[in-house]
């Protein structure tokens, strides 16, 4: 009798244009929705607050103001992307080379913030 051995795949390091995922980002999720012409990809990660600027500077994306009401889950979204819209929340979009990143950072927890980050092409 031969066991095959489970290897799961490692986790991903890099963000589409080859941004790096902070080494501190923790419980990361992950969906890329590879169409024909387009591709998305979400993330879900926690992350300590003192990592979130340089995160928004790698995406080349200033941070709006705390607010209430995060964005609305969209078609396509995995179940588990849609931030909690009654947490206060941080947001901005970039867009680096054919990329488009829309950043939504939940702050209600000031020990760890919930980022979302979608990407697409």
């Amino acid at each position: 009798m031969v066991l095959a051995a489970c290897s799961a795949q490692p986790p991903p390091t890099e963000f589409p244009g080859r941004i790096a995922i902070p080494a501190s980002a923790t419980d990361l999720r992950e969906h890329i929705d590879d169409q024909l012409r387009t591709m998305t990809a979400y993330y879900r990660f926690d992350l300590p607050p003192d990592r979130l600027p340089a995160l928004a500077a790698a995406l080349h994306c200033e941070l709006g103001e705390v607010d209430d009401g995060a964005r609305a889950a969209q078609n396509g979204d995995p179940p588990w992307f849609a931030p909690r819209p009654q947490q206060a929340h941080r947001r901005c979009e970039s867009q680096i080379e054919h990329w488009m990143y829309e950043l939504e950072v939940d702050v209600s927890r000031p020990d760890r913030y919930t980022v979302y980050l979608s990407a697409s092409s």
